[in-house]
Formats: structure tokens, C-alpha cells, sequence
């Protein structure tokens, strides 16, 4: 019978209790916004080792920074198209989004910064807490769709939208323009 290490054992454990700290950290699902008239900035704790799009020749320029990255849509209307950058440990899965009249005196929409593990621990929080909202928005807008109060439904749906930019929204949406202009119709 072979003999099993029991530090080998904790070290192991310690490793992937790091990792999944590590990973808590990482920016998931947060929506960049980005134009085809300026240039928007990224910033990290570290220099990224990677950063692409899928596809590959998604209408992006990105250009490095000494902790980070900028960013310009190459055409107006650019489609929204996954990020992925590894910097440090982490991983972090972003979303571009084409945004016409971004606010260049507001620093949120032109300077990404999780330039410290602070902010990012708060961007992390504040997408959880997006995420919730949105989440509790769509199940009582679901509820208002399944009992045909479509106005409140609908007004429900665009704030779910523009907490996350998810296309569940953006359907729903879309079958209550219908169904309303089907309502309308048939009055007439």
C-alpha cells in the first residue's frame, strides 16, 4: 500500500482554495460599452497575458497599455461580441457593446478600471447585485406577460434590458409589440 503525503494533501487543498478565490474575483458578464469616435480604456491589478474576441474578427480594435487595454469599434452599429481577457490568475468574460453618444465626461462609461483587486471585488459586487435585480425584474414581468397585463409587462422587460443587455428581454419585448398591435387590429 502506498503511503499518501499529508502535506501534499494540504497543499493541494490550499491550491485550490487560492484558485477559487482567485476566480471569485473575476469579472463575469460586465458589458463594455464602445464607439466608433474615441478610445476606451481598461485597466487591471496587472498587465493582461491574453485578451481576444470570438469571433476573431470581430469589429474591435484593442490596443495594449502598460495595465491594460483600449478599445474602438472598428464601424458604428458593431455587434455585441464576447471578450475574454486572462490577466494575473484570472479570467475575466466581458461583453462589447456598440454604444452611440457614450458620456465622455463620465468616467464609468470611458475608463474601466479594475486597476486594484478593491475595485474589482466592487465591480464583481455590483454586477451580483445587477444580477439579482434583473433575475427578480423578469420573474414578475413573466408573471404580469403570463396574465396579459402587457403594458406593465413590457415597461418590466426594458428595465430588466437595461440592466443586462440578455436577449430573453429583448424577445418578450418583441411579442408584446405583436401581440398589443394584434389587440389593436382586432378592435378596429
Amino acid at each position: 500500500m502506498k503511503y499518501i503525503n499529508p502535506s501534499l494533501i494540504f497543499f493541494t487543498l490550499l491550491l485550490i482554495f487560492v484558485d477559487v478565490k482567485v476566480n471569485a474575483q473575476s469579472i463575469n458578464g460586465d458589458t463594455i460599452y464602445v464607439d466608433a469616435k474615441a478610445e476606451i480604456a481598461v485597466r487591471f491589478p496587472s498587465m493582461p497575458s491574453s485578451f481576444y474576441t470570438i469571433p476573431a474578427d470581430a469589429p474591435y480594435n484593442i490596443k495594449t497599455l502598460p495595465a491594460g487595454f483600449t478599445i474602438i469599434a472598428k464601424k458604428k452599429n458593431a455587434p455585441p461580441t464576447p471578450l475574454f481577457v486572462t490577466e494575473g490568475k484570472r479570467t475575466h468574460n466581458f461583453i462589447l457593446v456598440y454604444k452611440k453618444n457614450i458620456d465622455y465626461t463620465n468616467l464609468k462609461e470611458t475608463d474601466y478600471d479594475y486597476s486594484t483587486v478593491k475595485k474589482m471585488k466592487e465591480r464583481v459586487k455590483q454586477q451580483e447585485d445587477r444580477e439579482k435585480k434583473y433575475n427578480e425584474t423578469i420573474k414578475s414581468a413573466d408573471k404580469l406577460f403570463q396574465t396579459e397585463d402587457y403594458i406593465i409587462a413590457k415597461e418590466l422587460y426594458s428595465q430588466a434590458l437595461g440592466l443586462l443587455n440578455k436577449p430573453w428581454p429583448k424577445e418578450q419585448i418583441e411579442k408584446i409589440n405583436k401581440l398589443l398591435k394584434k389587440k389593436k387590429q382586432k378592435k378596429n
